[in-house]
């Protein structure tokens, strides 16, 4: 072993931690990728009540989807995608929000510009402006402002813990302190340190002085929710780890925070339990939405 850089990791041990595409073959990979696209197109096609392609910003790539259920003035399920904030689109996630409205949520598909095209400072910049605008469109679109909650995956599960450290009055004075009512990040980095210090840093480009501001560990719970910290059983060490210690540091700053360990799942199939509603990931989503 090499010198620890990070906790007792050596370089290559930790990278090795957070590399996720190894766990599985790239078969394995391409096959969960092809299920959720084609799930994604059906519903993306079949859904009847549904707002596509809105624009947020001027960047091209800030624009959301918007699928609503039967019900009026559902709660918003807010969702940001993953893939280490330098892969992905929104499309291929649309497939989430087909059993959230049958269960009578809405649900926002988010999509942000990816690095390096943008820093993470910006990236995140962008997720802001886009619950910024679900919160002031929710009586145009049908939804209710007073129960958006945020969720993401991977990177979008940092992001979801972000806009829960988001001071929004001091972004746009029009938003009150409460844009944000609780938040279910799935298999989330909260520390962005160890990112820093593997070839995944190579896009993100975070430099030393970068870390603690865009790391939610280290910032104050702002929003006055319930935060459930879901990851996989069958997740890497570090996942694990990161999900106790954000729980453990909001609580301890007066947040109402738990986490849910899901059992045979790795890094991939942790997102599929949030579509499956016998799953207790699904649950919790209802839950935080007061659908359950």
């Amino acid at each position: 072993m090499g010198d620890a850089v990070y906790r007792d990791y050596d370089a290559a041990a930790l990278y090795a931690q957070y590399d996720n595409r190894a766990q599985l073959t790239e078969e394995a990979l391409e096959a969960i990728k092809a299920n959720q696209n084609t799930r994604s197109a059906e519903y993306r096609v079949s859904a009847v009540r549904k707002h596509l392609d809105v624009k947020y910003g001027n960047d091209p790539r800030e624009r959301l989807d918007i699928y609503l259920p039967e019900a009026n003035t559902p709660p918003m399920f807010a969702f940001m995608h993953g893939g280490y904030w330098q892969w992905n689109d929104k499309e291929g996630f649309d497939f989430l929000a087909k059993e959230l409205n049958a269960h009578g949520a809405a649900f926002a598909n988010i999509e942000y510009s990816l690095c390096p095209a943008v820093t993470l400072a910006e990236l995140t910049n962008q997720c802001q402006r886009a619950i910024a605008h679900l919160w002031k469109n929710a009586s145009a679109y049908g939804y209710d402002a007073n129960k958006i909650i945020v969720s993401g995956h991977s990177a979008g599960g940092h992001l979801t813990a972000m806009m829960q450290s988001t001071d929004w009055p001091a972004i746009d004075n029009a938003l009150p302190s409460n844009v944000v009512a609780g938040g279910l990040p799935i298999s989330g980095v909260y520390d962005v340190e160890p990112i820093r210090l593997t070839p995944l840093n190579e896009a993100v480009q975070l430099g030393p002085d970068d870390v603690a501001a865009m790391s939610p560990m280290f910032l104050p719970p702002l929003s006055s929710g319930e935060t459930i910290i879901a990851f996989g059983g069958d997740e890497y060490d570090e996942f694990d780890r990161q999900a106790e210690d954000l729980a453990k540091v909001w609580a301890e700053q007066g947040a109402k925070t738990s986490t849910l360990n899901m059992p045979g799942r790795d890094h991939f199939t942790a997102l599929s339990a949030l579509a499956e509603p016998d799953h207790d990931l699904f649950a919790a989503a209802l839950k935080l939405l007061g659908l359950k």
